[in-house]
């Protein structure tokens, strides 16, 4: 058996594999057949897409497709797997496991850290170590079943996003700003304890022995200086329990934009030095296990959801909570208003 790409093969052998894919009498196939007679594939499947044959001699075994989209329309999903077929006679041998296994390692070498695929089915893909991730609406308006596996490492992802956000910390001088004007400067977040992902969110907690807006805007100022602020929000909480200042920007770097969070807290306050005590008792308690079940799990999580890190933190720390599947339900149960105040 080989594994054969129709688009790097020669002409013979592309007018062979389509002329073996006419057999198929799947609908999707047929579908599949007209984008390549068509020469539609990669206007509709996104550019730049792959279809895998395992072939025995010259007889298709399966097939299927890894592309940027599929019937699911989602921005932060790809690349997916998709049209994925065995012919009748070859079925219950796990042919098309191979095919898939060979898809995961394409994706990886593009450094992509999960696969995608929609489907109907219930307890296929499990055996192929897909899990699954939840439903949604296809383009037809119907529901899909979506799984996913993991292809290049989470890792090297998240520590590329920790270098980009090193970048703009250095390039925006939010350290020196407020050091100017005598504050201390702790960096908080999922930044400080290395489990910054694909949400650009740089935080910081800055102490001042008073809350001197005069001051504030002046260290401020300095930063909206660069051309590269795009935006600046600001809100007064001096006189709740908070005891404190809000100043949030957000810095555009190489196209991507950043949106970096400065509390100014009052020192001796409620909240002086909590957050970054419960970050040192996390950074504590991790183990590589629940580390990578993390950044999985904030990789997975569409960018229109907005979920605090401390849920991701608890959920796995605590509840040991793995999957988004089971992150999604944890999630109905744990409703979180304000602020979190768990810690393990």
């Amino acid at each position: 058996m080989r594994i054969v790409e129709y688009f790097e093969s020669d002409a013979s052998t592309r007018q062979m594999l389509l002329l073996e894919l006419r057999r198929c009498d799947w609908s999707a196939g047929r579908f599949l057949v007209r984008l390549l007679e068509e020469e539609t594939f990669d206007k509709t499947l996104g550019g730049e897409g792959k279809l895998f044959f395992l072939l025995d001699g010259n007889s298709i075994l399966s097939f299927l497709t890894l592309t940027t989209q599929d019937c699911i329309v989602a921005q932060d999903m790809t690349p997916w797997i998709g049209f994925v077929f065995t012919f009748p006679e070859y079925r219950g041998r796990q042919h098309i496991g191979i095919l898939l296994d060979h898809a995961r390692k394409c994706a990886a070498q593009n450094g992509s850290p999960f696969v995608f695929l929609a489907t109907d089915h219930v307890g296929l893909y499990e055996k192929y170590g897909f899990s699954y991730w939840g439903n949604r609406k296809d383009i037809h308006g119907e529901m899909s079943r979506i799984y996913y596996a993991p292809a290049a490492d989470i890792s090297t992802v998240a520590e590329k996003a920790q270098n980009c956000a090193c970048e703009v910390i250095r390039l925006s001088g939010v350290r020196d700003v407020w050091e100017m004007i005598g504050a201390k400067v702790n960096q908080v977040g999922s930044m400080a304890m290395g489990l910054l992902m694909k949400h650009r969110d740089i935080d910081f907690h800055i102490y001042t022995n008073t809350l001197d807006m005069a001051e504030s805007f002046k260290a401020i100022s300095q930063i909206c200086v660069s051309p590269n602020v795009t935006r600046l929000e600001y809100r007064n909480l001096a006189d709740t329990e908070e005891a404190c200042l809000e100043w949030h920007i957000w810095y555009s770097l190489d196209g991507e934009e950043w949106q970096i969070d400065m509390i100014q807290i009052l020192k001796g306050s409620q909240f002086d030095g909590y957050f970054e005590r419960v970050a040192e008792r996390i950074k504590d308690v991790l183990t590589s296990e629940t580390r990578h079940a993390i950044l999985e799990l904030k990789y997975l999580t569409p960018t229109d959801e907005h979920i605090m890190g401390i849920e991701y933190y608890q959920a796995v720390i605590a509840d040991g909570v793995r999957t988004y599947s089971q992150f999604s339900d944890w999630r109905k149960k744990h409703s979180s208003n304000g602020i979190n105040l768990w810690r393990p």
